[in-house]
């Protein structure tokens, strides 16, 4: 099944629960809370790090930081690193 990345991010910030940025998605994980965590490509090499030991499934987001946070998730700012609390009616988790 091909799964639009773009599409179900933008899908999942309007009608789930997720957690942006690269201090709110290691809480997220750390809390129990994370079902998946989508990290971009250019991500800061300490947070990949923090991110390679954990029972969560990661996705590398395809693109920049930039990509990720303003075409992805429509933000008019940058996304390192996000943490899916509920998919919504995302098919986001097909992703993992």
């Amino acid at each position: 099944m091909d799964i639009n990345v773009d599409k179900a991010l933008l899908s999942v910030i309007r009608t789930g629960d997720v957690k942006i940025g690269a201090n709110s998605t290691i809480d997220a994980v750390a809390k129990g809370e994370a079902k998946m965590v989508v990290v971009a490509d250019n991500c800061p090499l300490d947070l990949k790090e923090k991110l390679e030991d954990i029972n969560v499934p990661v996705y590398v987001y395809p693109g920049t930081s930039v990509e990720l946070g303003r075409t992805a998730c429509g933000k008019p700012f940058t996304i390192s690193a996000l943490a899916v609390i509920d998919a919504g009616e995302s098919d986001i988790l097909a992703l993992i």
